[in-house]
């Protein structure tokens, strides 16, 4: 092998290793999101007061909301109770309060929507929280 061969060898090998360390590390970037909630009392009477905190981050482009949503049966399906105004590149914040109507089991849960506008009819679900149940008695 003459040393201008193995010079050319030499040099496309590495260009071989340099291109496949870059596909390695040039992963896609996905956006990170987190979602927290709360509510209280695990009990309350008739008409009573359950009073929800969701507490929401989320760092991709589009506008986002989190919504408090309930239902009285697992059969049921899910209801919207309140939520955030859409903002752009956060989670949003809600604070509000659900009335027990109903004797039973009350389910809450929060929800992180994402859409593509603040007037998106239609936006999609980025993260749901665990239910937590509210006995009303």
């Amino acid at each position: 092998m003459t040393r201008h061969h193995r010079r050319t060898v030499h040099s496309a090998l590495i260009g071989a290793v340099a291109v496949t360390a870059l596909g390695v590390t040039a992963a896609p970037a996905s956006a990170k999101s987190s979602l927290s909630f709360t509510a209280g009392p695990r009990s309350v009477g008739l008409g009573g007061a359950v009073h929800t905190k969701v507490r929401a981050s989320d760092d991709n482009s589009s506008f986002n909301k989190v919504c408090v949503q309930q239902r009285w049966s697992t059969a049921a399906p899910w209801r919207t109770a309140a939520c955030s105004k859409p903002a752009r590149h956060t989670g949003g914040a809600l604070n509000t309060t659900v009335r027990a109507n109903h004797h039973g089991h009350l389910s809450l849960r929060a929800v992180l929507l994402e859409g593509r506008s603040p007037q998106d009819k239609h936006p999609r679900t980025r993260t749901t929280s665990r239910p937590l149940t509210i006995t009303v008695h």
